[in-house]
C-alpha cells in the first residue's frame, strides 16, 4: 500500500453504493471478534445502502488509488450525531484512517451545531479505546447491543473548538 495516493474523508453518495457493499463483504465477514449475527448485519447490500442514505445517514469515506477503503456513517437527531458501521479494508489497517474518520467526525458534528456525538466500542478493542479517548470521548455506559456483544457506549460534548484534542 501507498500512503501518497490516499485521499481525504469525502461525503459519500448513492453511486458509491456498490463499492461500499464490496468492502463490507472484504471486512465483516472476516471480522469475528463480533458475534457472527451481528457480522451479517453489517455486510449490507447495495440496496440497504440506498435505503440508509435516503432515510438519514451520512455516508463519508476515504479513498486509496481511487477505491474506497474505509468510511463510517452518521445519523443525525436533533442536535446529536451517532457515528457508525466505521469499517476499513484489512489491507489499510494501522494507517491512520481511524484517526482521520474519528477527526472528520468531530468536525463534520462542529460545522452542522450537535451538540453531543456519540459512538459504540467494544470494550476489547483497545485501540479504538484508546483513539476515542485521545479524542475527548467519555465513556458514559455499556450495554449488550445483541446476544452476547458487550459494547461501551462513548459521548463527547462539541462546543469549544480549543477544547478538542487531536
Amino acid at each position: 500500500m501507498n500512503n501518497d495516493n490516499i485521499l481525504g474523508v469525502e461525503r459519500l453518495l448513492e453511486t458509491d453504493a456498490s463499492e461500499i457493499e464490496l468492502l463490507l463483504k472484504e471486512v465483516w465477514p472476516k471480522t469475528v471478534d463480533y458475534p457472527k449475527p451481528w457480522r451479517e448485519m453489517r455486510t449490507i447490500s447495495k440496496e440497504q445502502i440506498i435505503n440508509e442514505m435516503n432515510d438519514g445517514f451520512t455516508y463519508f469515506g476515504i479513498k486509496a488509488n481511487g477505491r474506497i477503503v474505509g468510511f463510517y456513517k452518521v445519523f443525525i437527531a436533533e442536535s446529536i450525531c451517532i457515528g457508525e458501521h466505521q469499517s476499513v479494508h484489512p489491507s489499510y489497517r494501522n494507517c491512520g484512517l481511524g484517526k482521520a474518520m474519528y477527526k472528520h467526525f468531530i468536525e463534520f458534528a462542529e460545522k452542522i451545531g450537535a451538540r453531543r456525538i456519540y459512538v459504540n466500542i467494544l470494550p476489547t478493542h483497545v485501540a479504538s479505546v484508546k483513539l476515542v479517548e485521545t479524542f475527548g470521548f467519555k465513556k458514559i455506559g455499556e450495554f449488550e447491543q445483541i446476544s452476547e456483544m458487550l459494547v461501551q457506549l462513548y459521548e463527547k460534548e462539541i462546543g469549544n473548538l480549543n477544547d478538542r484534542k487531536k
